[in-house]
């Protein structure tokens, strides 16, 4: 099946939606999203292939392409019709208007009511017009990535209080809701043999176990119903302290489907002083040149000829492009198991310097601090402003019930498909932004307080538990970390008002390690993107001018010295997702999701502004004294 008179952008295939995601459809349709070997791209996929080395050799594939989109057959001939694949899920669907139940296959087209007759209550026999089914909204959701539709048929039919065998052929479901409570008591399940059971209990711990239900190991999105070569080990446990564990959730539950994706700032290898017409021919020729190499060597007559061609001085391109080629030697030392940080070091040192110009996707004016007012010249090394970035995100996999960093990329990976793929999808966005590089030697200052030290201890005890539960491991927060990233909730809350862009379209991308290491990096770049090519209106960058962006910085620790829902905020011990948050609610520090890496997780607002009895806690309280005076 594929998506047919059923729109969706090419960006939701990467997230929030993607191979193993549930897509809600108008008139209660939903289809999941098959995987990689079963998406088609036409009679040439050069069209829908994205260049990023450093992201293609981080995530060991050969290349990254951008989801089809559809193009009709008199614009292009080559890729004309194509659809994204999907598959029909839940399996059980019902009809709106007399409940009777059909089990559908994962390839069916969207099925009518069979109209089957019932002693009591309505029913669609010998009517004209038929109700088109709709899904189930109960399913089961495995630890694992397995998915399953509710088992209804073993659910009523294995009922203590009313035991009846279940006969495939002869039996019909019927399903029904009704009565005072709006619980899941409220929804019954009756089949034509007599046999009826309400959902009351069925997400209690041990009910699919007490019914001899065990995780099938099912992969829609694969087209595997049953796996018996690898079967599935979880059991039915909703204790926290399993790793394990299979649940009864809604088919639209934000714990379905956790998207897991990589992006990559593009870092320029251009010499400076290279000119703009240079480095645009560069850009325009420099895959022709790269394919036409002979024995790994650039082909001087290729390079000639397209020199030519181009009106440039054949030198010029034949240095610019060994030079590009040089800096792509930094390549070989990513690795797919290089973590994070490392990985971002190289964007953080091209941030901190001018660097790139207007003909490239990438485009820094680095201002060293001393450009701008006085009042900051304390807390930062520099600000650069960030006219244009290009940023790629790749989709490397995904996971239920929680977020789940503990497999490895290439686990990941296989779940995308049965066989093996050399590619991901990916999508490509243009946008600017600002970029903040603080004193590390004031960070170490700050970071060495008692206090300081004191409060970062309360927020690591929930850190620790939440990486418990996600089965990973990690050293012990740094308070630097829970700084900047507050800090830059902070500014985007005041950007979003002062440069017309919502709070939800700027990202935050930070460079700074969660615990201590030895990289010394210490920034954050708040940019705005979008899949367009323009990418922008300016706002961020005419906001970071020297002149401009003090105000911003100003305005917003005097918002967040008091936030609406003080002193409950500033006190609070613990809040927010698994309670890694100190002050910081949706009043004063969290952002739309969209926004934040972390699930607007490791935030306190005190360490930013201070608290009511410790002012001086606060990282910036010097500079909020200086205008209370």
């Amino acid at each position: 099946m594929s998506f047919s008179k059923r729109p969706i952008r090419r960006s939701q295939l990467v997230s929030p939606w993607g191979v193993g995601a549930i897509v809600p459809f108008p008139e209660g349709e939903s289809l999941m999203i098959a995987g990689l070997d079963m998406w088609q791209f036409g009679n040439d996929k050069s069209a829908f292939v994205i260049h990023d080395e450093r992201l293609e050799k981080r995530l060991g594939v050969k290349e990254l392409r951008m989801p089809p989109d559809f193009r009709d057959s008199k614009t292009d001939r080559l890729n004309s019709n194509i659809r994204i694949p999907a598959v029909r899920f839940p399996l059980w669907n019902y009809c709106p208007f007399c409940g009777t139940m059909r089990k559908l296959t994962y390839y069916s087209g969207r099925d009518e009511c069979p109209g089957y007759p019932w002693k009591t209550g309505r029913s669609c026999a010998g009517k004209k017009k038929k109700h088109k089914l709709i899904p189930e909204r109960f399913i089961v959701v495995c630890s694992d990535g397995h998915i399953d539709d509710f088992p209804i048929a073993e659910w009523v039919h294995n009922n203590p209080r009313n035991p009846k065998p279940y006969n495939e052929e002869t039996c019909v479901m019927r399903r029904s809701t009704g009565g005072m409570s709006a619980s899941l008591s409220g929804v019954t399940y009756t089949c034509s043999c007599g046999a009826s059971r309400s959902m009351a209990g069925a997400m209690n711990k041990n009910a699919l176990k007490n019914i001899g239900y065990r995780c099938k190991g099912s992969m829609p999105w694969l087209g595997i119903e049953r796996d018996d070569e690898h079967p599935c080990n979880n059991e039915d446990s909703q204790s926290e302290n399993n790793q394990h564990v299979i649940r009864v959730v809604q088919r639209g539950g934000t714990n379905v489907w956790f998207a897991d994706v990589r992006s990559s700032i593009y870092i320029p290898v251009d010499s400076s002083e290279s000119s703009r017409h240079l480095l645009a021919v560069l850009n325009e020729v420099y895959d022709l040149i790269c394919n036409s190499r002979i024995n790994g060597e650039i082909n001087r007559a290729t390079v000639n000829m397209v020199a030519k061609l181009k009106h440039v001085d054949p030198d010029d391109l034949y240095d610019a492009v060994m030079q590009r080629l040089k800096g792509t030697t930094d390549i070989a030392a990513v690795t797919e198991d290089m973590p994070e940080d490392e990985y971002r070091l190289a964007e953080y040192d091209v941030l901190v310097k001018s660097s790139g110009g207007d003909a490239l996707d990438f485009h820094s004016i680095s201002n060293p601090i001393s450009k701008y007012h006085p009042i900051i010249h304390k807390y930062f090394k520099n600000i650069s402003v960030v006219p244009k970035l290009r940023e790629t995100r790749a989709f490397v996999g995904f996971s239920r019930l929680q977020p789940d960093n503990s497999k490895s990329l290439a686990d990941k990976k296989k779940m995308l498909s049965l066989g093996d793929v050399d590619w991901l999808p990916a999508i490509q966005v243009f946008g600017e932004g600002i970029f903040f590089e603080f004193n590390d030697g004031e960070l170490d200052k700050w970071a060495h307080n008692p206090d300081v030290i004191d409060r970062i201890v309360k927020m690591n005890v929930s850190y620790q538990a939440m990486l418990k539960r996600q089965n990973l491991t990690g050293g012990v927060l740094s308070a630097k970390y829970v700084l900047i990233h507050t800090f830059a909730h902070l500014l985007i809350n005041q950007l979003s008002y002062e440069c017309g862009y919502g709070s939800s379209s700027i990202r935050e991308r930070l460079y700074c390690e969660k615990s201590e290491g030895n990289l010394n990096m210490y920034g954050v770049l708040l940019y705005t993107a979008s899949g367009d090519s323009e990418g922008s209106l300016g706002g961020l960058v005419r906001q970071g001018i020297p002149g401009r962006i003090e105000d911003t910085i100003v305005a917003a620790l005097q918002s967040a010295k008091w936030c609406s829902s003080d002193p409950i905020c500033i006190q609070s011990p613990g809040q927010g997702p698994d309670s890694c948050n100190l002050a910081a609610c949706h009043n004063c520090a969290l952002l739309p999701e969209t926004c934040c890496e972390t699930g607007n997780r490791l935030l306190d607002r005190g360490f930013a502004v201070g608290t009511l009895d410790k002012p001086e806690i606060g990282f910036f309280n010097d500079l909020i004294l200086k205008l209370e005076k």
